[in-house]
């Protein structure tokens, strides 16, 4: 398409009416039941309108045309966009298309499309096309036109190059080949790492050919396949796959991907090089305050763009984050590394055949992002677009704020901990509500498209220019009517300029007549309020003239105006009237506001004597604040007067409470609760502060109890005789107090959950709880270790060993209720006993040493006993009798045998254990007439609690979570 010729007879996209056609004449074959006269009247009148609105389009087109060509710029294709829901514009694009559509010439290679690298580069920077002459078999040297490329240090005096001295492309190539820049296919030099992405590296590379056909901008970008997905079988599949879906969603927004190719085993893919900075390195540099708005919108808009163009062609990105996003500095946002994208069923059907779809999935191959991946991603399920909206909200949160709207937390760890995005200041509330659902964790409670997310994000930021509202009023009017109806002939005589402006003014009109009663149904009388209202006014000033509507709405304006005046007077009168201190500071803004409300009512009336003596009633407002401060400043002098005779009696009663505050600092000293309390202090301290102040130790009396209290149990835990002695000679001080009285010495807990996990380290990892009756020291109770609590199952501890004779007898000699086993028996484990006699025992337990004690349950006894590796020993006490070794056939003490991981010994063999499950019991690890083969963790018995020569117990005792 030329872009020379300027005449209306070279423009060979304008649009031509049709020729009118003439009125039917009615004969007597005519049906007359089809239309009535005034359904056709209107049906022309229709068409006429469509017609001159179209001629009108046409003109506006040729005229930009020829404003290009005037301007030596080059004309757009013109063929159907590609297809995209339309976008809402951000305030810095009103006058430009809301999305940018830009014709792709489906005949033009991808190849042509290049990003300059300097921004300023004007029309002679662009590439230049020069055809090489065929070689013939024999050709003269001296007649042959010779190709020569431009030497990399062509046009840098820096370098030393020029460009009136080009060198040959074979000395350019072994320069290259030296080894100071790799090369592919003896073509593509790479010269820089630009980035790294989900399948590999890019560089920015040169084109060879180009430098030979002196292309001024021979660089594009070369993404090379990763060292970690070279051994995958389908690692060339991947790339291929990925070049055709980029470039089978060609997009403005979208980089452009020319092709793809290997050079021995290295594979790679060739696309426009662009020259900007990706978008995660923007938003780093401003992390503190989230990108310039306009700039926020305006790439929040190009990237949505470019999701719904993918998404229409059933493509998901999968891996969409700013690092994936490049802002170029002409300033279009664009998407890349499609890279992880999988097209779902209708599009491969479309364009991949089904050995293509079951041999290989490019998700095989690709990286999630987990700070973006949706919940659904990382639970490895199918993907869907609402996966890309959440990653789309977490870049729109980033954009306005400079970080992640879940600090980088997974989404999974997120939803467990009820994680919640801090509100976006600078958006409206609406606008917050559509980024918090884009962000939901489950797929179900976000947008269903892209294209949902920016209508709705971006309603309310809709320009409200003339032109870009009659644009989208003819292109629905244009498809309303239809194609023929649009192109019907009508009366010529209809200026199509007037009937623009006048769908023009009609526009602007109900535009400010909706902003003006907008904002007197709201009359906020703020200076941004003032200014819309009198933009409003004017406008429909000049578009109505004189209307009546007009008329009345002034008026309305203007009684506004007077009470909103009146109030604020009859408010501050009352006020200077009835208050005894003000703010003469905001007192004299309130004035200043008064008179600046008078003079902007001026403008919506012409009879100005109501605000005049409005104007006289803030005069006398003014001299009332006047009089008002006058009498305020000597009141204010009345007060001081008496202030300074309080002053005196006031020092004298400082220092007493002085004297008080260091009596008290040194009791809170002493209570700081170290190994001891200095009572004596604490005596003496108390009884000074009594004799200072009555009422104030009254008040601090609670205090220093309460602390004293918490000392003397804080050192009961670890000396409880010490805490006792404390005690007493605290009641001395504080004599009849409950709360001394009612403190409890509770020792420490000797089986700590610091222990947990240690039982198998030895001696000094295992504990055991001290046995009173009666306040008598009795002995100690059986040894145990602490298991660590995992889940549901807290922590405990647990018998280290099946409890013993000796342990038994402590009960039989204390409580009488049973005879001591012989000497020979002590350490040997306990069996034969019934299950009421083990309760009693344990009840026992319980009561001498202050500690729950019970049978464990099933799951905590293999809990403690598989500890972490359920590793058995070889060794352990069961039947076997195998080449002349013989084990088990009878018990062995209860010490002898391999610890577990947690230190329990002979958990398997030896005497099979009683545990407690439901009402019923079971015998848990065999005994030592279980064969070998069977005496692991799963041998269990049921058995009734009467017990028998092979059952035995292990105890279980409860740990408080605080201890």
């Amino acid at each position: 398409m030329s872009t020379s010729d300027n005449n209306d007879s070279n423009d060979k996209t304008q649009m031509k009416p049709r020729p009118r056609p003439t009125p039917a004449t009615s004969d007597a074959g005519e049906d007359k039941t089809q239309l009535a006269p005034e359904a056709i009247r209107r049906r022309q009148a229709a068409a006429e309108k469509a017609r001159l609105l179209e001629q009108k389009l046409a003109l506006i087109d040729r005229k930009k045309r020829e404003r290009l060509a005037a301007g030596n710029m080059p004309l757009e294709p013109q063929v159907p966009a590609v297809q995209a829901p339309p976008l809402e514009a951000s305030p810095s694009q009103a006058s430009s298309p809301l999305v940018n559509t830009r014709a792709i010439d489906p005949k033009s290679s991808s190849t042509d499309t290049v990003i300059a690298e300097n921004v300023g580069a004007n029309l002679s920077d662009k590439t230049r096309a020069y055809v090489r002459q065929p070689a013939a078999e024999q050709v003269d040297a001296s007649t042959a036109t010779q190709f020569q490329a431009r030497s990399r240090t062509e046009g840098d005096p820096a370098k030393g190059g020029s460009s009136d001295e080009p060198d040959s492309l074979d000395q350019t190539l072994a320069d290259y080949r030296s080894g100071e820049y790799e090369l592919l296919k003896n073509r593509f030099v790479l010269e820089d790492v630009l980035g790294a992405g989900g399948m590999g590296v890019v560089y920015k590379a040169k084109d060879l050919l180009k430098v030979e056909a002196q292309d001024r901008d021979p660089y594009l970008a070369i993404k090379v396949l990763g060292e970690e997905f070279k051994t995958h079988p389908h690692a060339f599949i991947a790339l291929q796959r990925e070049s055709r879906k980029t470039q089978s969603i060609a997009h403005p927004n979208i980089v452009n991907v020319h092709d793809f190719d290997r050079d021995g085993d290295r594979v790679f893919m060739t696309m426009e090089y662009l020259d900007g900075k990706p978008l995660d390195k923007l938003i780093s540099q401003y992390k503190a305050t989230g990108l310039p708005e306009d700039d926020a919108w305006k790439i929040l808009e190009g990237i949505s763009a470019a999701l719904i163009h993918a998404h229409a062609q059933k493509i998901i990105h999968s891996d969409f984050k700013p690092g994936n996003i490049f802002v170029t500095r002409q300033g279009p946002a664009k998407v890349f590394d499609f890279g992880i994208a999988r097209a779902v069923a209708k599009a491969e059907k479309r364009e991949d055949s089904e050995d293509d779809k079951t041999v290989f999935d490019a998700g095989n191959l690709g990286a999630l992002t987990p700070a973006y991946a949706s919940l659904e991603m990382l639970e490895g399920e199918t993907p869907d677009v609402r996966d890309d909206i959440y990653a789309l909200g977490c870049i729109a949160y980033e954009l306005f704020t400079g970080e992640h709207p879940y600090q980088r937390t997974h989404a999974d760890e997120a939803m467990a901990k009820k994680l919640k995005p801090r509100r976006i200041n600078n958006i409206s509330k609406r606008q917050w509500r559509v980024i918090e659902r884009a962000l939901a964790f489950k797929r179900e409670d976000r947008l269903a498209s892209v294209s949902d997310f920016w209508v709705q994000i971006s309603a309310k930021r809709r320009s409200s220019v003339g032109v870009i509202a009659v644009a989208t009023v003819l292109i629905a009017l244009t498809a309303g009517l239809g194609y023929q109806m649009f192109f019907a002939t009508q009366d010529p005589g209809i200026s199509k300029t007037d009937l623009l402006d006048e769908v023009a003014r009609d526009y602007a009109i109900e535009q400010n007549k909706t902003q003006l009663e907008k904002l007197m149904k709201d009359p906020l009388f703020t200076p941004s309020w003032q200014s819309e209202l009198q933009e409003a006014t004017a406008a429909l000033k000049e578009l109505l003239l004189d209307d009546p509507w007009l008329t009345a709405q002034l008026g309305d304006i203007y009684q506004l105006y007077l009470g909103r005046v009146s109030e604020l007077i009859t408010a501050k009168e009352g006020e200077y009237r009835d208050k005894k201190s003000l703010n003469y500071a905001d007192e004299a803004g309130v004035l200043v506001e008064l008179k600046t409300l008078v003079e902007s009512a001026k403008p919506y009336t012409q009879d100005l004597s109501e605000l005049e003596g409005l104007l006289a009633s803030v005069d006398r407002l003014e001299k009332n604040l006047k009089d008002h401060r006058l009498a305020l400043e000597a009141a204010e002098r009345k007060q001081k007067n008496t202030k300074d005779k309080k002053i005196k009696a006031q020092r004298i009663v400082a220092e007493n409470n002085r004297e008080f505050d260091r009596a008290k600092q040194n009791v809170d000293d002493i209570l700081r609760c170290r190994t001891t309390i200095n009572m004596g202090d604490i005596d003496i301290s108390v009884q000074k502060l009594r004799s200072l102040s009555k009422r104030r130790y009254l008040n601090a009396e609670g205090e220093i109890v309460t602390k004293l209290a918490l000392c003397i149990s804080k050192i009961g835990r670890s000396f409880p005789a010490r805490a006792d002695e404390l005690k007493l000679r605290a009641l001395r001080v504080f004599p009849g107090n409950a709360v001394i009285a009612d403190t409890k010495i509770i020792p420490k807990d000797p089986c700590s959950q610091a222990l947990a996990g240690k039982g198998g380290s030895g001696a000094r990892s295992t504990c055991q709880d001290e046995l009173k009756v009666e306040g008598e020291r009795i002995g100690r109770g059986p040894v145990m270790v602490v298991i660590p609590g995992r889940g549901s199952v807290g922590t405990f501890a647990i018998g280290k060993y099946e409890l013993s004779y000796q342990d038994f007898n402590k009960f039989c000699q204390n409580s009488g209720q049973c005879e001591q086993s012989s000497e020979d028996q002590r350490k040997m484990p306990i069996t034969r006993i019934k299950a009421a006699q083990i309760k009693k025992y344990l009840a026992w337990l319980t009561t001498t040493s202050k500690r729950q004690y019970r049978l464990p349950s099933r799951a905590e006894w293999l809990y403690a006993a598989r500890a972490k590796s359920s590793e058995v020993d070889s060794n352990r006490n069961c039947l076997m009798d195998s080449r002349g070794i013989k084990k088990g056939g009878s018990l062995v003490q209860a010490t002898i045998g391999m610890n577990n991981h947690w230190g329990l010994v002979n958990h398997l063999g030896n005497a099979r254990e009683l545990v407690a499950d439901g009402n019923g019991f079971l015998a848990l690890g065999g005994s030592y007439n279980t064969t070998m083969a069977a005496c692991d963790f799963s041998s269990k018995v049921k058995v009734s609690g009467s017990g028998d020569e092979y059952t035995g117990f292990r105890v279980l005792r409860q740990i408080d979570s605080k201890g």
